[in-house]
């Protein structure tokens, strides 16, 4: 009796067996998927889903990184933000302080007008057209006139001639003129000079010879009185009065044509 022999091994059976075993895997694994997809998409409380999770054997977890593309620009919109505030506060800055500063001005101008008081302003603004200013000095409140290069002195009157010099007599650099006198009198004038003006007591700084200047009122409520007689001061020391001297010029001299009005009472 002839053995039979086992039939071989067939390959192809065990590949359609395990091919068949695969499908009904994947197919269960499919089913599992769609099962856990309808879950997920059901509202479920974390702690149902950690264990859901926990219990799984899945060993790779998918994680997606979210990555914030506009930082950059953020940044940026800031920093330029950070600058318009601080250009808008700068402004803001100095409109204050503009405006401040406008305040300030007008409490110092009603200041000086309360305190000092707008008769002694109106002398200042009417003086100081013909280069007149008011200054404190010492203890006397004076009208002050600089001149700048100092008048050169160069005529002598007398009653009978006018003499001119070939040399200046002397520099008149300043006159001073003292508002708390009520009249002119001997220290009311002074004369500021290079030099020693004929009419004044002593070189340098002096008092000058008040002439027939003497007893004229100082009119403090009359800025334009006011005016007019510093200029006539003024008029009066830019000549040398000889008649009545403290010294006589030895400087070479030639006689002119007498237009002299002014005398000096004495010295």
């Amino acid at each position: 009796m002839e053995e039979l022999n086992p039939p071989g091994i067939n390959q192809d059976f065990f590949r359609r067996v395990n091919k068949n075993k695969s499908d009904d895997d994947n197919l269960k694994l499919s089913l599992a998927s769609d099962s856990l997809k309808n879950i997920l998409a059901k509202e479920m409380k974390f702690k149902d889903l950690n264990d859901r999770l926990l219990k799984s054997r899945q060993e790779k977890v998918l994680v997606k990184e979210v990555v914030l593309e506009s930082e950059i620009e953020f940044v940026n919109s800031l920093k330029q933000l950070k600058g318009i505030f601080k250009q808008e506060l700068q402004t803001a800055i100095n409109k204050v302080n503009d405006l401040y500063q406008s305040e300030v001005l007008k409490l110092e101008k009603i200041y000086k007008s309360e305190v000092i008081g707008n008769a002694l302003l109106d002398i200042v603004k009417t003086i100081s057209k013909a280069g007149w200013i008011l200054l404190m000095k010492d203890s006397g409140v004076y009208c002050y006139k600089y001149f700048n290069p100092p008048f050169e002195v160069t005529e002598g009157y007398t009653d009978k001639a006018v003499k001119q010099y070939e040399e200046p007599v002397c520099s008149l650099k300043s006159i001073y003129v003292n508002l708390l006198h009520n009249h002119i009198t001997y220290g009311s004038i002074m004369l500021s000079t290079e030099g020693q003006h004929v009419n004044c007591d002593h070189a340098a700084l002096g008092s000058a010879c008040a002439g027939s200047l003497e007893d004229r009122i100082i009119p403090l409520d009359n800025s334009e009185e006011l005016l007019n007689l510093l200029n006539e001061i003024e008029s009066t020391y830019k000549i040398c009065h000889l008649d009545s001297a403290y010294y006589t010029p030895d400087i070479p001299f030639k006689i002119k044509k007498n237009e002299s009005t002014w005398k000096l009472t004495g010295t």
